[in-house]
């Protein structure tokens, strides 16, 4: 049984500080370098066989520490990417919306429709990584991990459950969150949704 497997990067910098990320970067926490280790830990057992990462480095570096623990090969694929955030990027939500208040407001209360400076926009995004999801299907492996970005993710699981992009707050996605998606004889099913609780499983394990 086929089976896809998507997990959000560590936790970084601008996380910590509040800044929004989008194609510029900012390298993973002492914090999140723990995140991905206890997340390779969790995927070594799932047999996975290759591994996809968004080519930007708190990605990379995600993929690099999953990879290197269930000895799978890693490419690295821009189509992974975060969502460009333009003019947004690096800033704060207070900076956001002192130099941006109408835009701000209309990204809050009606995203699906909203211009960010710059940006690349939701359904670009969404329409970049249902493509390359496509076209992973066809690998013949039958464990895949991507590894990529909150916003870029939540776009993905929203095509796949056939939300409207109006309701993109509906969902969350936390630093290394487990997602997948297991391909049976009635089709493709959302079987993991947003998990961590193999953190804490962890942390309890190292403490006996």
């Amino acid at each position: 049984m086929k089976k896809i497997y998507i997990v959000r990067h560590g936790e970084t910098n601008w996380n910590l500080e509040g800044r929004t990320q989008g194609w510029k970067d900012s390298s993973l926490t002492e914090q999140g370098l723990q995140q991905a280790k206890q997340l390779a830990q969790r995927l070594k057992k799932e047999e996975i066989q290759v591994v996809f990462s968004s080519n930007l480095e708190r990605a990379t570096s995600t993929a690099h520490i999953i990879a290197d623990a269930i000895k799978a090969p890693c490419f690295y694929l821009e189509d992974l990417k975060e969502v460009g955030f333009g003019h947004w990027e690096g800033l704060t939500k207070k900076e956001i919306g002192t130099k941006y208040p109408h835009q701000l407001e209309a990204w809050h209360n009606t995203p699906h429709i909203a211009e960010i400076p710059e940006g690349e926009g939701l359904k670009i995004a969404q329409n970049r990584i249902c493509s390359l999801y496509n076209e992973i299907l066809d690998r013949e492996e039958e464990n895949i991990l991507l590894v990529s970005h909150g916003t870029l993710i939540k776009l993905f699981i929203m095509s796949f459950l056939n939300m409207p992009l109006a309701d993109f707050y509906k969902l969350k996605q936390d630093n290394c969150a487990i997602n997948i998606i297991e391909f049976t004889k009635y089709g493709s099913v959302l079987t993991k949704y947003n998990d961590t609780s193999f953190m804490e499983i962890l942390k309890i394990g190292d403490e006996i």
